[in-house]
């Protein structure tokens, strides 16, 4: 310790006395630290670590294969079937992204939502940190006019009042009893879902076309594996169900598969790529800053 010591000192003075070379390689070596840091900080948040949900790796995103394309919207029939048929999962949701008119509480307001299966939060096991989830049957078609409400929203419109469960809120011309708060900590990005402030079942949404087996209307699936089940053993089983049902539905589902991926790989799949080409750039800003100071010394 003494002679390190002793080193520590020598190199604090030798670095005094050349005032202008030690904050040209400080500086030098301090961005091509920083930049990797802070780069790879977000490369080992977005692409290392596992999703922020229970059990993450049972996860599994759902798409309708089509002749045309790999992965398109699931018609609400068909999501009824693979609900009720497959043995791979625990549970299958789905969702949509949906604009409401918020009135009657302040200024008239566009408010970014999802339409959602009743099961959409318990798949993912994400629960209200006020009041409760949607629960079986409340995405009927017809169902209770129920909504959930992003914790940002409460806070914003609504001055986080405690009380505002139980309480109606309009949306258009119909009123809406808000049943939980999403906490602002939930947050998921993939086809048909960029989270929102408002979430209502999908029974909700008056569309004629929902119960046609053709229309795929932009929903996209989350599924949960059962325990122990692999990702081939499941693509299998809804190669399964999507064989009895075109046998079924000629007309419409001729051709109409599932395409399963992980949720993690769909979630990244499109950044994944550009973070990748930017950690190795940035390794080469600090390989470009290390050769500078060699030379500088």
């Amino acid at each position: 310790m003494t002679v390190l010591m002793q080193d520590l000192r020598y190199a604090f003075r030798q670095l005094r006395k050349s005032a202008g070379f030690t904050t040209v390689a400080v500086l030098t070596l301090a961005l091509g630290i920083g930049a990797n840091t802070a780069l790879f900080s977000v490369v080992n948040g977005v692409l290392l670590n596992p999703l922020p949900f229970p059990h993450a790796e049972q996860l599994v995103a759902i798409g309708e294969s089509k002749t045309n394309f790999l992965n398109g919207s699931i018609s609400y029939p068909n999501f009824r079937d693979w609900q009720k048929e497959n043995h791979s999962f625990s549970a299958i949701a789905m969702s949509r992204i949906f604009s409401f008119n918020l009135i009657g509480s302040g200024e008239p307001e566009q408010i970014d939502g999802e339409l959602v299966s009743s099961n959409f939060f318990s798949v993912l096991g994400v629960q209200p940190f006020m009041g409760r989830n949607f629960v079986a049957g409340e995405d009927e078609i017809g169902g209770p006019q129920i909504a959930l409400m992003g914790e940002g929203l409460w806070r914003r419109k609504f001055d986080a009042s405690p009380d505002i469960l139980g309480k109606s809120i309009t949306l258009g011309p119909k009123n809406y009893t808000i049943v939980g708060i999403v906490p602002a900590s939930f947050h998921l990005t993939m086809p048909s879902f960029v989270g929102g402030e408002l979430y209502l079942p999908l029974g909700q949404w008056n569309n004629p076309l929902l119960n046609n087996r053709a229309a795929g209307l932009g929903f996209h699936g989350v599924g949960r594996l059962k325990p122990g089940v692999t990702l081939e053993q499941a693509r299998a089983d809804m190669d399964r169900i999507s064989r009895n049902l075109a046998l079924e539905y000629p007309d419409t589902n001729q051709g109409i598969g599932a395409n399963l991926v992980p949720l993690k790989q769909r979630v990244v799949g499109s950044v994944k790529p550009l973070l990748l080409v930017l950690l190795a750039a940035v390794g080469f800003v600090l390989l470009i800053a290390c050769v500078n100071v060699a030379n500088l010394m």
